[in-house]
Protein backbone atom coordinates (compact mmCIF):
# COMPACT_ATOMS: atom_id res chain seq x y z
CA UNK A 1 0.00 0.00 0.00
CA UNK A 2 1.42 3.38 -1.02
CA UNK A 3 1.58 6.41 1.27
CA UNK A 4 -1.17 8.09 -0.80
CA UNK A 5 -3.40 5.05 -0.35
CA UNK A 6 -2.72 5.00 3.38
CA UNK A 7 -3.55 8.70 3.61
CA UNK A 8 -6.79 8.00 1.79
CA UNK A 9 -7.77 5.64 4.62
CA UNK A 10 -7.69 8.44 7.22
CA UNK A 11 -10.58 10.77 8.02
CA UNK A 12 -10.13 14.07 6.16
CA UNK A 13 -9.08 17.32 7.79
CA UNK A 14 -12.61 18.67 8.28
CA UNK A 15 -14.37 15.39 9.18
CA UNK A 16 -15.44 16.90 12.54
CA UNK A 17 -17.19 19.96 11.03
CA UNK A 18 -15.57 21.96 13.88
CA UNK A 19 -17.37 19.96 16.61
CA UNK A 20 -15.38 18.34 19.38
CA UNK A 21 -15.93 14.69 20.24
CA UNK A 22 -18.66 14.61 22.91
CA UNK A 23 -18.82 11.44 24.97
CA UNK A 24 -22.55 11.78 25.56
CA UNK A 25 -23.22 11.79 21.82
CA UNK A 26 -20.86 8.86 21.27
CA UNK A 27 -22.73 6.85 23.93
CA UNK A 28 -26.07 7.64 22.27
CA UNK A 29 -24.78 6.57 18.86
CA UNK A 30 -23.32 3.31 20.21
CA UNK A 31 -26.70 2.42 21.72
CA UNK A 32 -28.37 3.21 18.41
CA UNK A 33 -25.91 1.01 16.49
CA UNK A 34 -26.36 -1.83 19.01
CA UNK A 35 -30.12 -1.76 18.39
CA UNK A 36 -29.49 -2.76 14.77
CA UNK A 37 -31.24 0.30 13.38
CA UNK A 38 -30.15 2.33 10.40
CA UNK A 39 -31.34 5.50 8.73
CA UNK A 40 -30.50 8.94 7.44
CA UNK A 41 -28.73 11.55 9.56
CA UNK A 42 -32.16 12.97 10.39
CA UNK A 43 -33.44 9.53 11.45
CA UNK A 44 -30.40 9.04 13.66
CA UNK A 45 -30.89 12.49 15.19
CA UNK A 46 -34.51 11.72 15.99
CA UNK A 47 -33.60 8.42 17.68
CA UNK A 48 -30.51 9.63 19.56
CA UNK A 49 -31.15 13.30 20.27
CA UNK A 50 -27.87 14.27 18.58
CA UNK A 51 -28.44 17.59 16.74
CA UNK A 52 -28.24 17.73 12.94
CA UNK A 53 -29.05 20.24 10.23
CA UNK A 54 -29.85 19.73 6.55
CA UNK A 55 -26.25 19.44 5.40
CA UNK A 56 -24.15 19.41 8.56
CA UNK A 57 -24.35 18.87 12.28
CA UNK A 58 -23.22 16.69 15.13
CA UNK A 59 -24.64 13.43 13.74
CA UNK A 60 -22.16 13.07 10.84
CA UNK A 61 -19.35 14.40 13.05
CA UNK A 62 -20.15 11.87 15.78
CA UNK A 63 -20.33 9.04 13.24
CA UNK A 64 -16.90 10.02 11.93
CA UNK A 65 -15.44 10.26 15.42
CA UNK A 66 -16.77 6.80 16.25
CA UNK A 67 -15.23 5.41 13.06
CA UNK A 68 -11.89 7.09 13.78
CA UNK A 69 -11.90 5.92 17.39
CA UNK A 70 -12.45 2.33 16.24
CA UNK A 71 -15.86 1.99 17.90
CA UNK A 72 -18.03 1.33 14.83
CA UNK A 73 -17.41 -0.08 11.38
CA UNK A 74 -17.56 2.28 8.43
CA UNK A 75 -21.22 2.71 7.51
CA UNK A 76 -22.73 0.99 4.50
CA UNK A 77 -25.08 3.29 2.60
CA UNK A 78 -28.46 1.83 1.68
CA UNK A 79 -30.75 3.79 -0.58
CA UNK A 80 -31.21 7.53 -0.25
CA UNK A 81 -28.76 8.50 2.49
CA UNK A 82 -29.63 5.56 4.72
CA UNK A 83 -26.75 4.22 6.78
CA UNK A 84 -26.23 1.04 8.73
CA UNK A 85 -23.43 0.30 11.16
CA UNK A 86 -21.83 -2.43 13.24
CA UNK A 87 -20.05 -2.18 16.54
CA UNK A 88 -16.40 -3.21 16.50
CA UNK A 89 -15.12 -5.48 19.30
CA UNK A 90 -13.83 -2.32 21.01
CA UNK A 91 -17.15 -0.55 20.57
CA UNK A 92 -19.04 -3.53 21.93
CA UNK A 93 -17.05 -3.76 25.16
CA UNK A 94 -17.16 0.01 25.66
CA UNK A 95 -20.96 0.01 25.30
CA UNK A 96 -21.29 -2.85 27.79
CA UNK A 97 -18.76 -1.75 30.40
CA UNK A 98 -17.95 1.95 29.98
CA UNK A 99 -20.66 3.49 27.84
CA UNK A 100 -19.93 7.05 28.99
CA UNK A 101 -16.23 6.66 28.06
CA UNK A 102 -15.12 7.78 31.51
CA UNK A 103 -12.32 5.25 32.07
CA UNK A 104 -8.79 6.48 31.48
CA UNK A 105 -8.10 3.32 29.47
CA UNK A 106 -11.10 3.90 27.20
CA UNK A 107 -10.10 7.48 26.48
CA UNK A 108 -6.50 6.54 25.76
CA UNK A 109 -7.53 3.80 23.35
CA UNK A 110 -10.00 6.13 21.64
CA UNK A 111 -7.19 8.68 21.28
CA UNK A 112 -4.72 6.11 19.93
CA UNK A 113 -7.21 4.89 17.35
CA UNK A 114 -7.55 8.46 16.06
CA UNK A 115 -3.74 8.60 15.73
CA UNK A 116 -3.49 5.48 13.53
CA UNK A 117 -1.66 5.64 10.23
CA UNK A 118 -4.50 3.68 8.62
CA UNK A 119 -8.12 4.43 9.53
CA UNK A 120 -7.29 7.21 11.98
CA UNK A 121 -7.90 10.93 11.46
CA UNK A 122 -5.51 13.04 9.36
CA UNK A 123 -4.92 15.84 11.87
CA UNK A 124 -4.55 13.44 14.81
CA UNK A 125 -2.11 11.30 12.85
CA UNK A 126 -0.04 14.34 11.89
CA UNK A 127 -0.08 15.92 15.36
CA UNK A 128 0.66 12.86 17.46
CA UNK A 129 2.22 10.22 15.18
CA UNK A 130 3.96 11.80 12.21
CA UNK A 131 4.85 14.78 14.40
CA UNK A 132 6.43 12.69 17.18
CA UNK A 133 10.01 13.00 15.92
CA UNK A 134 9.68 16.57 14.63
CA UNK A 135 7.58 18.26 17.31
CA UNK A 136 8.62 16.06 20.23
CA UNK A 137 6.58 15.89 23.41
CA UNK A 138 6.22 19.65 23.90
CA UNK A 139 5.34 22.29 21.33
CA UNK A 140 3.51 25.56 20.84
CA UNK A 141 0.21 25.88 19.04
CA UNK A 142 2.07 27.86 16.35
CA UNK A 143 4.61 25.03 15.87
CA UNK A 144 1.81 22.47 15.60
CA UNK A 145 -0.21 24.58 13.14
CA UNK A 146 2.81 25.20 10.91
CA UNK A 147 3.77 21.52 10.96
CA UNK A 148 0.28 20.43 9.88
CA UNK A 149 0.11 23.12 7.19
CA UNK A 150 3.24 21.65 5.63
CA UNK A 151 1.19 18.54 4.84
CA UNK A 152 -2.30 19.95 4.40
CA UNK A 153 -1.61 23.42 3.02
CA UNK A 154 -2.76 26.76 4.42
CA UNK A 155 -6.47 27.26 4.96
CA UNK A 156 -8.80 30.12 5.86
CA UNK A 157 -9.39 28.46 9.22
CA UNK A 158 -6.80 26.85 11.46
CA UNK A 159 -6.28 23.22 10.39
CA UNK A 160 -6.25 22.22 14.06
CA UNK A 161 -10.03 22.53 14.27
CA UNK A 162 -11.32 21.14 17.59
CA UNK A 163 -8.28 18.91 18.24
CA UNK A 164 -6.94 20.88 21.22
CA UNK A 165 -10.39 21.53 22.71
CA UNK A 166 -11.10 17.79 22.59
CA UNK A 167 -8.41 17.33 25.27
CA UNK A 168 -9.34 20.40 27.31
CA UNK A 169 -13.07 19.88 27.74
CA UNK A 170 -14.53 17.30 30.11
CA UNK A 171 -17.18 16.47 27.51
CA UNK A 172 -14.32 15.22 25.33
CA UNK A 173 -11.17 13.33 26.34
CA UNK A 174 -10.00 15.62 29.14
CA UNK A 175 -9.81 12.85 31.76
CA UNK A 176 -6.98 11.08 29.92
CA UNK A 177 -4.67 14.14 30.24
CA UNK A 178 -3.22 13.44 26.80
CA UNK A 179 -2.44 17.10 26.13
CA UNK A 180 -1.83 19.71 28.82
CA UNK A 181 -1.52 23.46 28.28
CA UNK A 182 1.55 24.92 30.00
CA UNK A 183 3.14 28.38 30.26
CA UNK A 184 5.17 27.92 27.06
CA UNK A 185 2.85 25.72 25.02
CA UNK A 186 1.52 22.19 25.17
CA UNK A 187 2.99 19.12 26.81
CA UNK A 188 1.99 15.78 25.40
CA UNK A 189 1.82 12.77 27.73
CA UNK A 190 3.07 9.35 26.69
CA UNK A 191 0.58 6.50 26.87
CA UNK A 192 0.64 5.15 30.45
CA UNK A 193 2.73 2.00 30.88
CA UNK A 194 0.56 0.25 33.45
CA UNK A 195 -0.26 -3.39 34.08
CA UNK A 196 -3.96 -2.52 33.96
CA UNK A 197 -3.52 -1.25 30.40
CA UNK A 198 -1.81 -4.35 29.03
CA UNK A 199 -4.98 -6.00 27.70
CA UNK A 200 -5.83 -2.77 25.88
CA UNK A 201 -2.38 -2.44 24.34
CA UNK A 202 -2.42 -6.12 23.41
CA UNK A 203 -5.79 -5.74 21.69
CA UNK A 204 -4.70 -2.65 19.76
CA UNK A 205 -1.28 -4.09 18.87
CA UNK A 206 -2.80 -7.30 17.50
CA UNK A 207 -5.48 -5.35 15.63
CA UNK A 208 -2.72 -3.40 13.90
CA UNK A 209 -0.95 -6.69 13.20
CA UNK A 210 -4.18 -7.94 11.56
CA UNK A 211 -4.21 -4.89 9.28
CA UNK A 212 -0.56 -4.79 8.28
CA UNK A 213 0.66 -8.39 8.53
CA UNK A 214 -2.46 -10.60 8.27
CA UNK A 215 -0.58 -13.63 6.89
CA UNK A 216 2.41 -13.48 9.25
CA UNK A 217 2.84 -15.23 12.58
CA UNK A 218 6.26 -13.66 13.04
CA UNK A 219 7.26 -10.01 12.57
CA UNK A 220 10.46 -8.20 13.50
CA UNK A 221 10.23 -5.13 15.71
CA UNK A 222 11.82 -3.19 12.86
CA UNK A 223 9.15 -4.27 10.36
CA UNK A 224 6.42 -3.47 12.86
CA UNK A 225 7.87 0.04 13.02
CA UNK A 226 5.96 0.82 9.81
CA UNK A 227 2.76 0.66 11.88
CA UNK A 228 4.00 3.63 14.00
CA UNK A 229 2.73 2.10 17.27
CA UNK A 230 5.65 3.54 19.23
CA UNK A 231 5.23 7.04 17.82
CA UNK A 232 1.50 7.31 18.39
CA UNK A 233 2.00 6.20 21.99
CA UNK A 234 4.74 8.81 22.48
CA UNK A 235 7.21 6.26 23.86
CA UNK A 236 10.98 6.53 23.73
CA UNK A 237 12.99 3.38 22.99
CA UNK A 238 13.16 2.23 26.60
CA UNK A 239 9.45 2.85 27.21
CA UNK A 240 8.63 0.93 24.03
CA UNK A 241 10.68 -2.06 25.19
CA UNK A 242 8.91 -2.04 28.57
CA UNK A 243 5.53 -1.86 26.81
CA UNK A 244 6.44 -4.80 24.56
CA UNK A 245 7.40 -6.81 27.65
CA UNK A 246 4.03 -5.89 29.18
CA UNK A 247 2.19 -7.12 26.06
CA UNK A 248 4.25 -10.31 26.08
CA UNK A 249 3.27 -10.90 29.74
CA UNK A 250 -0.38 -10.63 28.70
CA UNK A 251 0.15 -13.51 26.25
CA UNK A 252 -0.26 -11.63 22.95
CA UNK A 253 3.12 -12.71 21.57
CA UNK A 254 6.54 -13.92 22.57
CA UNK A 255 9.73 -11.96 21.98
CA UNK A 256 12.98 -13.54 20.82
CA UNK A 257 15.55 -11.10 22.18
CA UNK A 258 18.44 -13.26 20.99
CA UNK A 259 17.68 -12.10 17.46
CA UNK A 260 18.62 -8.67 16.15
CA UNK A 261 16.21 -7.07 15.53
CA UNK A 262 13.88 -8.72 18.02
CA UNK A 263 11.40 -11.19 16.52
CA UNK A 264 7.78 -11.22 17.73
CA UNK A 265 5.84 -14.48 17.41
CA UNK A 266 2.10 -14.07 17.65
CA UNK A 267 0.28 -16.31 20.12
CA UNK A 268 -3.25 -14.87 20.40
CA UNK A 269 -6.05 -13.06 18.57
CA UNK A 270 -7.09 -9.48 19.24
CA UNK A 271 -10.70 -10.44 20.10
CA UNK A 272 -9.47 -12.25 23.22
CA UNK A 273 -8.10 -9.01 24.62
CA UNK A 274 -11.00 -6.80 23.57
CA UNK A 275 -13.36 -9.06 25.49
CA UNK A 276 -11.20 -8.81 28.64
CA UNK A 277 -10.31 -5.14 28.19
CA UNK A 278 -11.37 -3.97 31.65
CA UNK A 279 -10.61 -7.11 33.64
CA UNK A 280 -7.44 -5.76 35.22
CA UNK A 281 -8.65 -2.29 36.13
CA UNK A 282 -8.73 -1.62 39.86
Amino acid sequence: MTEDQVKGCRLPVTFHQSFIMERQNVASLLKFVASGQGGTDQDISKQTGIPVGRSSGKVPATINYCIGMGLIEFPQKNGQGKKTFELTPFGRVVLLEDNNLSENLTQWLAHLHLCRKKNGAEIWYLAFTEGYKTLGMSFTEKNLKEFIERYCGKRNRSPLGPLIRTYEETAGLRLASVLERGPSGFVRAHAPILGSFRNGYSALFLSLWDEYFPEDRQVTVTNFGSVCFQEMCGWNERQYEIALDLIQEAGAFTIDKQMRPWVLTRSAESKLFWSTLYDELA
